[in-house]
Parts: C-alpha cells; structure tokens; sequence
C-alpha cells in the first residue's frame, strides 16, 4: 500500500511540474498587450548568429598587423577588377607578415602576398585552371574540411 502512495504521490507532483512549466511557457510566449489595448509583437530572441555570419577569430599577430584584412583585400582587388574574392589569410609567420588574398574570374585565379604593414604587394600570380584542376581543389579543400572536424 506505501508504494502505491508513493507513486501516486511522485506521479502527481510530475504532473504539477509539467503543467506549471507549460503554463509558465505560454505566459512568456505570448504578446502582452500594451498600454494603449494593442498586442506588442515581442522581439525575437536569438542567441546565436548564422554560421555565415559567425565571427572570425583573427589569427595570431593579426590585431597588431597596420594593414587590416579588408584593406588587403581592396588593395588586391584593384589589381584583379570583377574577380570575386575565395580566400584572405594572414599569415604572420612569414616575415613580413603578409595577407595571402585569392580571386578568381572565371578560369583565371589570381593570388597576392600583401605586405601586412605597408600594403604593398609583394606577390602577384595569376594561373588559368582547367575545370579538372578545379575538380581537385575542390576536393582538396573538402578533404582538408573534413580533416579539421
């Protein structure tokens, strides 16, 4: 008989738990109405951004860097007008620490080294690459993706 008391007394107080916490759920979920007799739209409430938008997080020696990442960017872009931006690093091992910045129009892709504390370009490749050397890359790249998972 105790244990049939006990259970019914623990499955009623679950219930209450549930019930009280949806109630809860539907009082902060819905509108209040204002002050004025319309219902307020709450804001939304997201606590995290789109992975596209995501932070970067600089790399190491990037904070101190005098040319920042959009201006290497633009300093290369000017020497490669229409091509579309695929990478901009920084790369503070090298001395000078540079910004390594890829662009690609087409078949052609263009590759810079911009010094990190002038801006000057120290390096400017351009390569036509077959739709096989792509292919490759691509995987590559997947390759390299999956490996730092």
């Amino acid at each position: 008989m105790r244990n049939t008391t006990k259970l019914t007394l623990a499955t009623a107080g679950f219930l209450a738990v549930v019930a009280g916490g949806g109630a809860a759920f539907a009082v902060s979920a819905s509108p209040a109405p204002s002050s004025s007799g319309t219902t307020a739209t709450p804001a939304p409430t997201s606590t995290t951004a789109p992975a596209e938008q995501a932070p970067r997080t600089p790399a190491p020696g990037e904070a101190e860097a005098k040319v920042q990442r959009d201006a290497a960017v633009k300093i290369a872009q000017d020497k490669a007008p229409g091509a579309q931006l695929t990478k901009a690093e920084f790369d503070g091992d090298e001395t000078p620490a540079v910004w390594e910045v890829e662009f690609r129009q087409g078949d052609v892709e263009h590759d810079f080294e911009i010094d990190a504390s002038t801006g000057a370009i120290l390096e400017h490749e351009q390569e036509t690459e077959t739709a096989e050397e792509r292919k490759a890359e691509a995987a590559e790249d997947q390759a390299g993706e999956q490996d730092d998972d």
